[in-house]
């Protein structure tokens, strides 16, 4: 697939790498010669333009593109013109950072339905660490308020059937599936350790020590595991 990356900052460069690393074709855009020059050769192309200018902006390849990320964090002006801009020149899929809400409520009102918030993911993804502790492994953002957590069991729910515990009644949240580990032998005869996903959830199942629970729920919710 094809990118554009416009913005070549911490979170633009970042982006158009791992693009790239995971074969799509990445042009990134920046008026900031340097940032250019650090980029160039890890990726398709690299382009020192003016976003805000319309007329520069027009002679990027913006029809060829399947998605168009623009990442500036702190400009606000430049992030808010340079989207207005690849609007009126019809430019397809876009995908924004926001770094405020008010930010957020502006891009949304040009049209833009794909918002990136790193900032905001962060701090949710932070607070749900700090809360759970050594049990957190893994979260993803679904909505605003709900979240996918990985965490491992707490001792309390060790040996304890789904039944027993009750997710949803005692918790407010759902048991998605279970992670539970294994031993195999690799090709070199050590033993390493796999994980099967049990999705098929009974009631019956009894919970192990060693247990991943995948969760989906409000983090206020859910931290009321890391207190049983």
């Amino acid at each position: 697939m094809k990118y554009l990356v416009i913005g070549l900052g911490n979170l633009g460069r970042a982006i158009a790498k791992d693009l790239t690393r995971v074969g799509n074709e990445v042009i990134g855009v920046d008026m900031d010669l340097h940032r250019v020059d650090m980029l160039k050769n890890d990726i398709a192309g690299a382009v020192a333009l003016d976003s805000t200018d319309k007329e520069a902006l027009s002679t990027l390849p913006l029809s060829e593109m399947d998605a168009i990320i623009v990442t500036f964090g702190k400009d606000f002006g430049t992030s808010v013109q340079t989207v207005a801009l690849l609007k009126s020149l019809d430019a397809g899929k876009l995908i924004v950072r926001a770094i405020s809400s008010i930010h957020e409520t502006v891009i949304r009102a040009i049209g833009v339905s794909e918002i990136i918030t790193p900032e905001e993911d962060f701090s949710t993804m932070y607070t749900s660490q700090a809360s759970l502790g050594g049990l957190f492994r893994h979260w993803y953002k679904v909505t605003d308020t709900e979240h996918l957590y990985k965490i491992k069991t707490p001792a309390t729910l060790v040996g304890q059937t789904i039944k027993n515990i009750d997710f949803e009644e005692n918790f407010g949240i759902h048991l998605i599936a279970i992670e539970r580990p294994y031993e195999k032998k690799n090709l070199i005869g050590l033993t390493q350790t796999e994980y099967k996903v049990i999705s098929r959830i009974t009631e019956e199942l009894v919970i192990e020590a060693d247990d991943l629970l995948i969760l989906f729920g409000k983090m206020e919710l859910l931290n009321k595991i890391a207190n049983i």
